[in-house]
């Protein structure tokens, strides 16, 4: 991280810059890598790898709540269910809650409590003609900065789908801002799930 880094207002007190990994192009393994970033925090320690992660999410696992049944947490080389996140982490004994139809409260509130989010935005109906564009991201909460000129800003987050040198010069390595009416609109397209480590 360069010295002259300038965080947000609102971070978490750990530091999950730290522990970017970038997923790499032209793959599905977003939330696999948010998993990597987030339990490699929780623990302090570099332990989970995203492309390990990846393959491991893609086994069908039985689970015993509520009842016992074998369960998908992620499509072959394809999307992760949001229950797929949290049941990682939790098969890892790191807790780990999803929750539906959160709010930039309950985001900030977590910022302040340095309880680490993973979130997940997108735009699942998106068309260009007779062509489906659906998409979705997970992305790693870090900070939010409500004053400063524009692009400073909006919410920050550890993004796997960046390298970390891409980051604005003015950002720690690893974190990228995205403009909070754009956030909120792709995250309410998904229902505004986000997934607590450590609830």
């Amino acid at each position: 991280m360069s010295g002259t880094s300038v965080k947000p207002y609102y971070h978490t007190s750990t530091d999950l810059f730290q522990w970017h990994q970038y997923q790499g192009a032209a793959t599905n393994d977003c939330a696999a890598f948010c998993v990597a970033v987030v339990g490699n925090a929780f623990l302090n320690n570099q332990q989970f790898d995203g492309h390990t992660v990846a393959r491991e999410m893609e086994k069908p696992v039985c689970v015993r709540s509520p009842v016992p049944h074998i369960t998908i947490r992620k499509f072959r080389n394809w999307a992760t269910l949001p229950w797929g996140i949290s049941g990682y982490l939790q098969s890892k004994h790191i807790p780990a809650r999803l929750r539906w139809r959160g709010s930039t409260e309950d985001l900030l509130r977590n910022i302040k409590e340095n309880r680490f989010t993973i979130v997940i935005i997108g735009e699942p109906f998106r068309r260009e003609g007779l062509r489906f564009q659906g998409w979705a991201h997970a992305k790693v909460l870090y900070g939010f900065e409500p004053n400063g000129p524009e692009p400073q800003r909006g919410f920050y987050f550890v993004d796997p789908g960046y390298p970390r040198e891409w980051s604005r010069p003015s950002h720690p390595r690893g974190v990228f801002v995205q403009d909070e009416a754009e956030f909120r609109q792709q995250w309410g397209n998904m229902l505004r799930p986000y997934v607590e480590i450590g609830a």
